[in-house]
């Protein structure tokens, strides 16, 4: 066996002894988490929208639209899609619009939610904000429906009731809609 011989006969030895030495090994990840419950809401446009009480979202299938309801007077609005009621008795006019609501669930056991709803600013005087003929306060969220299945819309009229004596203005209103399981 000549020098070359034995320094391969050497290395194979050396590999081989090296594999039988190679160790295994094992560890762990251990993972806490919580899984919460959500809630989520968005707004849709009613598919009445364009005809007499249901305008048009803007930003609509989001949490966070406008709605346009035109200039009103004594005498009408300028949008035909806004719903117009003059009342003589009650001294004021009203122009409302509907949409939809519609409040989706995740990894909870909540069968249905309660929807409520409140306006951020006091209105001006002989103004009054309303939700689906409930008044709305900048103090208190109203309650609007108690008992709402989850991912189905649900039609709210926004209404703003003018009284006749009141001043030539803008009104600009945010309402903040609150959905919370049962």
């Amino acid at each position: 066996m000549g020098w070359a011989t034995l320094v391969m006969v050497l290395m194979l030895s050396a590999t081989a002894n090296l594999k039988a030495q190679a160790g295994t090994g094992s560890t762990q990840l251990t993972i806490s988490m919580d899984v919460t419950p959500s809630i989520s809401l968005v707004f849709q446009n009613n598919s009445n929208v364009g005809n007499t009480g249901f305008c048009p979202l803007s930003n609509a299938g989001t949490n966070n639209v406008g709605l346009d309801l035109g200039s009103a007077s004594i005498t009408g609005d300028t949008l035909s899609c806004v719903n117009y009621a003059l009342n003589w008795g009650g001294w004021n006019y009203q122009v409302s619009s509907a949409f939809e609501v519609v409040v989706s669930k995740a990894n909870s056991p909540s069968p249905n939610y309660r929807l409520s709803a409140e306006i951020s600013t006091a209105p001006p005087a002989n103004v009054t904000w309303l939700l689906s003929n409930v008044t709305l306060n900048n103090t208190t969220f109203m309650a609007l429906d108690t008992a709402d299945t989850y991912g189905q819309s649900v039609t709210k009229t926004l209404q703003v009731r003018v009284g006749l004596y009141a001043p030539a203005q803008t009104l600009q209103e945010t309402i903040t809609f609150l959905a919370t399981a049962n």
